[in-house]
């Protein structure tokens, strides 16, 4: 999966959380307990000068855009769930017709004893063109309790596709859940695994596969700021013809909280993969690496990521990969957001596992930026703006900048 796309912005003051603040430590991050609920009716109008980011229907539309987005959120002292639905229609003036968009995403983690910490995520999604690169959407700022005090950043959209399933339909399916031990005062053991599927439709290729990750990790704390350990991830991903693809990376490991706002944690390590095309079994050897910098103020949140992967499952086959992020939200004042998410993946040529057809070395570059102003205690009013760009030997699509305005009502807990 394309570990670049992730939609973070804060919405920690756009929702109600009624309680106290789970820290007293004035100077660090607060994370308020309570419950927030709220369904946002959003409409809105525009321009794509290439929606479908296609070369050879390239024609730009106007186009219509109503989308229904449910938060709700929860966080107590030992637990926090966070659970979205998004459903989104958009329409355009031309021949493109319409285009839908549907994501369902959960999260839980709970303390159940003072020395066990367990979590769960499901998330289910389709699109059309991968138009959910075009929005910037958030959750409630409602992170676990991590140690080292570590800021973990909101997600909305897991993974939304790479440079092959942007063209066309994806649908996609990932549960995972695991837990952290604390073996004693300073050392803790992690697992997880999970599953992942994705299904990909377009006019040149139908492909799918299903990817299932564990991951085994040790943390020592070193100080009330630094935590180092190493991690072992097996991962075997089976696509629906007889390709198949099979990593294990060990890695060294750290975390640490720059200042009580500022937080840093990365991964480092060797990947060794088997690719198995149905024909020959090749092996190759690769650098495997992380990196996570995110910081939270009164009224603002940024992430910076980095990721370098052996070798990533993409709708067209594995492929190495390097990507590189940025989100970052600031509310201005009372009434007033603005939220930008950049990013890049660039893949090496794949192992094709679509029958017939070879695709090249390719770059996908995405940035979205929205700007929003409460009118009334519902009613909201901005503009979205984005762009895609997607690079590759031989011709390239032309670039899709994307540009509305829209207004919008919460109904259910507001500030």
């Amino acid at each position: 999966m394309n570990p670049i796309v992730i939609v973070a912005a804060l919405a920690a003051q756009t929702g109600t959380q009624t309680g106290t603040p789970a820290s007293t430590d004035t100077a660090a991050p607060k994370i308020s307990t309570g419950e927030s609920t709220y369904v946002d009716v959003e409409a809105g109008a525009g321009y794509s000068s290439n929606p479908n980011l296609s070369i050879i229907n390239d024609e730009g539309s106007a186009f219509g855009r109503i989308s229904l987005h449910a938060v709700h959120s929860r966080v107590s002292a030992r637990s926090t769930t966070v659970l979205s639905g998004l459903v989104e229609n958009v329409s355009y003036t031309n021949d493109h017709g319409s285009q839908q968009s549907v994501n369902l995403y959960g999260r839980h983690d709970a303390a159940v004893s003072e020395h066990v910490r367990i979590f769960g995520d499901v998330n289910a999604s389709y699109q059309e063109n991968g138009m959910l690169d075009t929005r910037v959407l958030g959750l409630p700022l409602v992170p676990p309790q991590t140690p080292g005090g570590l800021i973990t950043p909101p997600i909305l959209l897991p993974p939304t596709g790479d440079f092959l399933s942007i063209t066309g339909r994806q649908y996609s399916f990932s549960g995972h859940a695991g837990g952290t031990f604390a073996l004693s005062q300073h050392d803790s053991m992690s697992l997880s695994s999970g599953v992942e599927h994705v299904l990909f439709r377009s006019e040149i290729a139908r492909t799918s596969y299903t990817t299932v990750p564990v991951s085994l990790a040790f943390d020592r704390q070193l100080s009330a700021r630094t935590t180092v350990g190493a991690r072992v991830v097996a991962q075997d991903t089976e696509y629906d013809g007889p390709a198949s693809v099979r990593l294990i990376t060990p890695q060294l490991t750290g975390r640490m909280l720059l200042s009580p706002r500022l937080s840093l944690d990365g991964a480092v390590g060797v990947s060794f993969a088997r690719i198995d095309n149905g024909v020959t079994v090749s092996h190759s050897t690769g650098l495997s690496a992380q990196a996570n910098l995110c910081g939270q103020g009164e009224t603002s949140f940024f992430c910076a990521r980095f990721s370098a992967d052996e070798q990533t499952a993409t709708t067209a086959g594995p492929a190495r990969s390097i990507s590189g992020a940025v989100d970052y939200t600031q509310r201005l004042d009372a009434d007033q957001t603005i939220s930008f998410s950049l990013g890049a993946t660039h893949y090496s040529t794949p192992t094709s596992v679509v029958t017939g057809r070879s695709f090249s070395a390719a770059t996908y570059y995405r940035a979205a930026a929205s700007y929003s102003h409460r009118f009334a205690t519902r009613l909201f009013g901005g503009v979205n703006v984005a762009a895609r760009s997607l690079t590759q030997n031989g011709p390239d699509p032309k670039t899709d900048f994307n540009a509305s305005l829209f207004i919008r009502y919460r109904l259910g807990d507001v500030q």
